[in-house]
């Protein structure tokens, strides 16, 4: 197929005449990713890898004019990165982090709304498919994702200097290397997929991390003055500018976030087996979760699933193939509880602060070894990727299944 910028990747579904110039202007993204973060990696690979860790590490914790010798790359890189856009408004920023970290439920939604609907998208779950982390690590991806979400949700945690800054600058350098290394692998099928880790993708994935997440904790009974939800969205935003998600698709408000969505959800095809795959070794890694409480032990990832299908709708838990079970009536059950809680909460004081506390401290629990199992890891470059060819020497579903469940076993360690 010849590649021009209005052209549909042959694996995604045509939108339809109804979205006119904008599925035109949508498909262009579709081939495009990050020249900025791709151009450093680009001259990290002539470099000794020690030489450019250390610079890199200088960079971050001093600023690129504490390395003399740092390449143009690197200084145009964070020239980027520094030049803050005159839309950000910090106390907005701290409360949208704070609105999040205040649900002492946020996880749930991340977990089993957000991420299953990211695991649902073929073309962008290609990377983790051919670089052999279908299911394994999934305890570690999970953990985290978690902890990169704790952190930009502290307060100025997306401030120059602070941890989730120095977490998003390696993510963005993590997805630029991979990209690289799919493509030096001929593995990439580009006339079918795109670009790997394209501007869509990046961009609805931080769409999820925002309005996804806030849909879901509105369906789990929590209440939001329309000022927290926009400030929610505002955070992540400026996460996404620092992500290098183009301008265009740094979207300012819920409404112009659900159009985009919309419109992204129209070119995307049905799961394909990669998509139910890495969702059953999520369900599976939750579930280990939920089983160091006493009272859910009897329990089955059913749970998980069900919990899931409530909140991502019986249609794409039809199209992931989720079990059906009766654990999906749990979300509204529980709803007017949550709901009730969180009325309280509006009127009273002393509720707002034991909100403000216990939020956190059931974040710090899922972060800790009596939480998720298995270790965070230091969100490092790689320098390689196990790529496997997209054929049919992948596992089948059955034994990857059987792989998420040794690997709760194993408390994450594969």
């Amino acid at each position: 197929m010849t590649e021009s910028k209005h052209c549909i990747p042959s694996a995604y579904s045509s939108p339809g005449a109804k979205q006119g110039t904008r599925a035109q202007k949508y498909a262009e993204f579709l081939w495009r990713t990050d020249p900025l973060a791709e151009a450093v990696m680009d001259e990290f690979a002539r470099m000794p890898e020690s030489k450019w860790r250390a610079l890199l590490e200088v960079a971050l914790a001093q600023g690129v004019e504490a390395v003399p010798d740092a390449p143009e790359p690197l200084r145009a890189l964070f020239r980027q990165l520094e030049s803050t856009p005159i839309w950000v408004d910090r106390d907005t920023c701290n409360l949208g982090g704070a609105t999040f970290l205040r649900c002492r439920l946020g996880f749930v939604p991340l977990a089993l709304l957000a991420l299953p609907i990211i695991y649902s998208w073929p073309a962008g779950n290609k990377p983790l498919a051919l670089s052999g982390q279908l299911v394994h690590r999934a305890s570690q991806r999970l953990k985290d994702t978690a902890r990169y979400v704790f952190a930009v949700s502290q307060p100025d945690g997306l401030s120059r200097f602070s941890e989730g800054f120095a977490m998003t600058v390696r993510v963005r350098l993590i997805h630029a290397q991979v990209r690289r290394l799919l493509i030096e692998s001929r593995q990439w099928r580009r006339e079918a997929w795109g670009a790997p880790i394209n501007q869509c993708h990046m961009a609805g994935t931080n769409l999820m991390f925002s309005v996804g997440v806030l849909d879901g904790l509105t369906r789990l009974g929590y209440r939001f003055k329309r000022v927290e939800r926009e400030a929610l969205v505002h955070l992540w935003r400026y996460a996404g500018y620092l992500l290098g998600v183009e301008h265009e698709l740094q979207m300012a408000d819920e409404f112009e976030s659900h159009r985009l969505l919309d419109l992204m959800f129209a070119f995307e095809p049905q799961p394909d087996d990669d998509s139910r795959a890495l969702v059953d070794a999520l369900m599976q890694t939750s579930f280990t979760y939920v089983q160091n409480f006493k009272a859910a032990r009897w329990c089955s990832v059913n749970l998980c699933y069900g919990i899931s299908r409530a909140l991502i709708g019986d249609e794409q838990a039809a199209a992931l193939r989720f079990p059906k079970t009766n654990w999906k009536f749990i979300v509204p059950m529980m709803r007017p509880f949550t709901w009730l809680i969180e009325t309280t909460r509006m009127f009273s004081s002393s509720v707002q602060a034991l909100a403000r506390v216990a939020g956190p401290k059931a974040f710090r629990h899922l972060l800790s070894e009596r939480g998720l199992r298995g270790s965070t890891g230091d969100f490092a470059i790689p320098r390689r990727i196990a790529v496997r060819t997209h054929e049919s020497e992948f596992a089948s579903g059955h034994e990857r299944s059987e792989a998420a469940k040794q690997e709760a076993t194993d408390g994450g360690k594969a």
